[in-house]
């Protein structure tokens, strides 16, 4: 993706990764928003409102936030917190951007608002060992 390409979220982020899943745009979205679906792959419980303003929660309230866009199959933006967050720490912001391919779906992800260097770096670790990781295993096994 050239840089005059991405997005202003993408240019922002503070933890930017981009992985090709072996699985139709559509069946790639529909994972990262179908809360059964979620549970499935190991980001449950789970719940995901797939509407501004719905409610989300991965690995049973760890991670919690509010939609603020959906846009089905292409994009998705929610507000992210940890349930260990500082009370006085602002959300952080993700982004996911989808792209059919020929073979696949690239999945972008743009994570910027993160309180700290700690917080950003464990959240970095975390993207592809926790979600990213059983995501794509997961889609790429049922397809």
């Amino acid at each position: 993706m050239a840089l005059l390409d991405r997005t202003r979220e993408e240019i922002k982020a503070e933890i930017y990764e981009i992985e090709v899943i072996r699985a139709g745009i559509r069946d790639v979205f529909d994972a990262m928003t179908t809360s059964r679906i979620i549970d499935e792959w190991g980001a449950g419980p789970s719940r995901f409102q797939a509407r501004p303003g719905g409610k989300y929660f991965f690995w049973d309230g760890e991670m919690h936030g509010m939609i603020c866009e959906v846009q089905a199959p292409v994009r998705i933006m929610y507000t992210l917190r940890e349930s260990w967050w500082d009370p006085d720490w602002k959300d952080s912001m993700v982004t996911w951007n989808l792209r059919e391919l020929d073979r696949g779906t690239e999945l972008v992800l743009s994570h910027s608002g993160l309180p700290g260097r700690k917080v950003r770096e464990a959240h970095r670790e975390g993207w592809g060992e926790y979600f990213l990781g059983p995501l794509k295993a997961y889609l790429e096994y049922h397809s």
